[in-house]
């Protein structure tokens, strides 16, 4: 098994883009294996690397490792499926390690045309259902995942069905920092590791109450492991979300909190492979904010997202509002959709956004 061993000088080239970042200005990493890839022409090849020192395999990092924290396998799906668009998130998180912690499966399913959603979560011991074979190999109660990065087939149950699909990630991978390193919060004792593969090819099938359909569209796919704070003092929080544009640009952005520590940055792949790490905010507009009746937690339904150095301006308003998972704690896993300027031309899109804290 590999395993990323991170030296003072490579966590120093990790940090590149976060000390461009501090001056105000995006840092740009080109990326592919041949010289057409770095003069920024596109690439036919398939996962490619990014030209800064990468902390990451794509393919190898896949696999479960028992001397990590908090692994965490996470996909996101916006498809078609009888006439209805969906998004449906399956996600395994073992918090913790393998002596002390818990580990949570978690599957949704939002009909993105009529606001009907359900979820099945399941707390765990730790590392329940993982196994050292080589790639995603998770067999929980609602989900059985396996394959590598050129192949993986999904099963995952809700209440009322199953979805049965194949995912064929292509394209380029997604570096969260540039270099799939960055400390959470800004706190170097708390490395994070972290990459997408940001456009899967998703196909296969949609069981709902006993009707089944085929179903087809896009996945995106997260991979992280590292150290966190407690979350359940309240101190530590975050918003995440994962754009995907009508312009072809894939986008991870962070707002990370832990009390007056801030962190907050976008990495973006565009269609030639060339990534861009630069600051972002997200706005929740509180206006919006739903209460669960199970957690009495609140969220807030709608943001405003702007990339200064895209120029870009975007709207994100939720399929529907009840998209809370409580499993191992609440927290909100919510499809959405996507609108504004960016580059200062229309845009539009798709997105999950999760609030923690």
């Amino acid at each position: 098994m590999r395993k990323t061993i991170v030296g003072a000088a490579a966590i120093a080239s990790a940090l590149i883009a976060s000390i461009t970042l501090a001056s105000g200005a995006p840092a740009i990493a080109t990326t592919g294996t041949d010289s057409s890839a770095v003069r920024g022409t596109p690439s036919k090849q398939g996962l490619t690397r990014t030209s800064l020192p990468v902390l990451v395999d794509p393919a190898a990092d896949l696999t479960a490792n028992a001397d990590r924290l908090n692994e965490s396998w996470y996909v996101t799906a916006h498809v078609s499926a009888g006439g209805h668009r969906y998004g449906f998130l399956a996600h395994y998180l073992s918090a913790g390690n393998a002596k002390q912690g818990n580990a949570a499966s978690s599957v949704s399913i939002t009909d993105e045309e009529t606001g009907w959603y359900t979820s099945s979560s399941l707390t765990l011991p730790p590392r329940t259902g993982l196994s050292d074979q080589q790639g995603v190999d998770i067999h929980t109660d609602n989900i059985t995942w396996t394959g590598d990065a050129k192949e993986m087939k999904l099963r995952a149950k809700v209440p009322e069905g199953t979805i049965d699909v194949t995912f064929r990630p292509r394209g380029n991978v997604l570096y969260n920092m540039g270099t799939g390193y960055f400390p959470m919060f800004g706190d170097a004792k708390y490395s994070n590791y972290e990459y997408a593969l940001p456009t899967v090819d998703t196909s296969g099938t949609l069981t709902l109450n006993g009707r089944t359909e085929k179903l087809h569209g896009q996945s995106w796919l997260d991979r992280q492991w590292g150290p966190l704070p407690g979350l359940t003092t309240g101190r530590a929080s975050w918003s995440w979300m994962n754009l995907n544009l009508s312009n072809g640009d894939k986008v991870s952005v962070w707002n990370q909190k832990y009390d007056d520590k801030k962190n907050n940055f976008a990495t973006i792949v565009k269609p030639d492979g060339t990534q861009t790490v630069t600051e972002a905010t997200l706005k929740p507009d509180e206006s919006t904010r739903w209460t669960s009746p199970t957690s009495g937690k609140s969220y807030p339904t709608r943001w405003k997202v702007s990339i200064p150095g895209e120029h870009a301006k975007l709207n994100v308003t939720v399929y529907a509002k009840n998209q809370e998972l409580t499993s191992p704690g609440p927290r909100y896993e919510g499809s959405a959709a996507v609108k504004g300027t960016y580059g200062h031309r229309p845009v539009s899109g798709s997105t999950y956004i999760e609030v923690t804290g």
